[in-house]
């Protein structure tokens, strides 16, 4: 286990969401389920599970724009696949302590009450920060694929979890994000 984790032993997987820009389509409806308020433009959703060492372990369906993160991982079958005292590992954005049973551990950063965070929720949230990290550079790492890197055509976009599950499991094939230094 990576020294980021020695405080979150337990974690099985660390999620974020990550949105890839699709042309606008014509139909008014598709144009409500892929837009992305955040983005400013339609977009798709896709959930990414990395393990503590950096390798890209789930990745369900691509959802529309719209959908909030926690409503992707409740659709997706995460669930199915982790055991009691498994810990998730995720950021601000996720509302999982209302989805996971109690037996599963949801490490996410405090959240402030009133005006600052206290000194012990300042380094929980460095902590977390300092593991998390992982994840989104497993993510650039998707994004770098030139099929990515514009916004996927209106004739692509039946193909497109397909085609971005592929470009994240051939991350795993290249060199770790992890360096032996780290664990």
């Amino acid at each position: 286990m990576p020294l980021a984790f020695s405080d979150f032993p337990n974690t099985r997987v660390v999620l974020d969401c990550t949105e890839i820009r699709i042309q606008k389509s014509s139909k008014l409806k598709a144009q409500r389920q892929t837009f992305s308020a955040y983005k400013h433009f339609n977009t798709f959703k896709a959930l990414v599970g990395v393990t503590p060492d950096g390798y890209i372990c789930f990745v369900p369906e691509l959802w529309g724009g719209h959908v909030s993160d926690t409503e992707i991982v409740q659709k997706s079958n995460l669930l199915d696949h982790l055991q009691p005292g498994d810990g998730v590992m995720v950021d601000k954005g996720f509302r999982l302590d209302t989805i996971f049973p109690p037996t599963i551990k949801v490490y996410i950063p405090p959240f402030k009450m009133g005006s600052q965070l206290s000194a012990g929720d300042v380094i929980a949230t460095r902590k977390i920060a300092g593991a998390r990290i992982h994840v989104e550079r497993v993510i650039r790492r998707i994004k770098e694929f030139h099929f990515l890197d514009r916004p996927v055509p209106i004739t692509m976009l039946d193909i497109a979890s397909k085609i971005f599950r592929t470009c994240a499991f051939l991350c795993n094939l290249q060199q770790p994000i992890i360096s032996v230094k780290d664990n």
